[in-house]
C-alpha cells in the first residue's frame, strides 16, 4: 500500500473558496537568494563567499575610499599647512651639500607646528625647540630625526645630491606640486589596502576553512578567500572612524594607535565567527517560495481506466440450432 503526501488546506466559514493550499509550497518556484552589501554581521560577512566576485571589490571599493577620504582630511587639516608656514619661514640662504645642511644660523627655531606636524631646524640637535606636535621633523647639520610618540629615527642626507632650501627655491616648488603630493597620498592610500588586503585575505583563509570544516560548513578555496576578505573590512571602517576623529582633533595620537590595536582584534572576531554562518554541508538552499495563502490550482484527477469487457464463458453452450 503506497500513502500519499496530504497537504493542509483550510478554509474559513463564510469565505468561498481556499484561504491558505499547502499546495502551494510544494511547488513554489526557487528564487536567488537577496543580495550580499554589508559587512557588519557575521551573517553579512559570511554572504560574501557566495558572492560574485565584482561585489566583493565593489563593497572593498566603498570602504577603501572612506578610508583614504579620512586619511587625506588629516594630512589637509594637519600636515600641509605646516609645510606651507615652514617654507615661508626659510631663509634666503639654505642648502644640503656633500651630505651637511648649510644652514646662517646655529640656533635652533621653529619653523611652523600644530598638533599634528612640527618642523624645525636644530643644526646641534640640542632639543631647545622643544615639541608639541604628534610628530615632529628635525634638521640637523648632518641628518633628520622623525620625532614621535615612541622615540625617533634617524636619516642622514644623501651625498650625491645638492637640495636647495631657500625660500625662493621651495615656495613656488611647493605651491606647484602640492596637488600632486594630495593626489599621491590617496592613491598610496588604496594601493595599500589593496595589498594589505590581498595578502591577509590569503593568509586568513586557511584558519577560516579549518573552522568551517570543523563546524560541517559548505568551504572551498574561493568561498573561504572571499570570507576572509570581507571580515577585514568592519575593522578597516572603524579604523577610518578613528583617523575622522583624529584629524577632527577629537582623538589623540595614543587613542589612535589604540583604535589600530582594536581594529585589528574586530577582523580576528569576525574571522572566527562569520565561518558558522555558512550552509551547512548537505543542507539545500534557503529559497524565497510562492504565497502560500493563494489557492494552489485543482490537481488533475486521473480517470479510471474503461472496465475490460468480460470474457465467454467457456462453460457455456453455443446457441442451439
Amino acid at each position: 500500500m503506497q500513502l500519499r503526501r496530504s497537504w493542509p488546506r483550510l478554509a474559513l466559514p463564510g469565505v468561498p473558496g481556499t484561504w491558505f493550499d499547502g499546495r502551494a509550497l510544494k511547488n513554489a518556484p526557487e528564487f536567488p537568494p537577496p543580495p550580499v552589501w554589508q559587512p557588519l554581521t557575521f551573517g553579512g560577512v559570511a554572504a560574501f563567499a557566495r558572492a560574485r566576485w565584482p561585489r566583493l571589490l565593489m563593497v572593498q571599493a566603498v570602504v577603501a575610499v572612506a578610508v583614504m577620504v579620512a586619511v587625506l582630511m588629516v594630512l589637509g587639516r594637519g600636515w600641509f599647512p605646516v609645510v606651507t608656514d615652514a617654507v615661508r619661514a626659510l631663509t634666503d640662504f639654505g642648502a644640503v651639500r656633500a651630505g651637511r645642511l648649510a644652514w646662517p644660523k646655529t640656533e635652533a627655531v621653529m619653523l611652523a607646528e600644530n598638533r599634528f606636524l612640527g618642523l624645525a631646524l636644530d643644526l646641534e640637535e640640542t632639543g631647545a625647540a622643544g615639541q608639541i606636535a604628534d610628530l615632529q621633523v628635525e634638521f640637523g647639520r648632518e641628518r633628520i630625526k622623525v620625532v614621535s610618540l615612541l622615540g625617533y629615527v634617524a636619516l642622514p642626507y644623501p651625498v650625491g645630491v645638492e637640495i636647495e632650501l631657500s625660500r625662493q627655491v621651495l615656495d613656488p616648488w611647493w605651491n606647484a606640486w602640492r596637488p600632486a603630493f594630495w593626489f599621491a597620498g590617496g592613491l598610496g592610500v588604496l594601493a595599500w589596502l589593496a595589498a594589505s588586503w590581498g595578502m591577509l585575505a590569503t593568509l586568513y583563509a586557511v584558519p577560516v576553512w579549518v573552522l568551517a570544516r570543523l563546524a560541517g560548513r559548505v568551504a572551498s578555496a574561493g568561498k573561504c578567500w572571499r570570507l576572509a576578505a570581507a571580515a577585514l573590512l568592519p575593522g578597516a571602517l572603524w579604523m577610518g572612524g578613528a583617523i575622522l576623529l583624529y584629524a577632527a582633533e577629537q582623538l589623540s595620537l595614543a587613542g589612535l594607535g589604540l583604535a589600530f590595536g582594536v581594529h585589528v582584534v574586530i577582523g580576528w572576531v569576525y574571522l572566527v565567527g562569520a565561518p558558522f554562518c555558512l550552509p551547512r554541508q548537505g543542507e539545500p538552499p534557503v529559497t524565497a517560495g510562492a504565497n502560500p495563502f493563494t489557492p494552489a490550482p485543482p490537481e488533475e484527477k486521473a480517470e479510471p481506466p474503461p472496465p475490460e469487457p468480460a470474457g465467454e464463458n467457456p462453460f457455456q453452450g453455443g446457441p442451439r440450432a
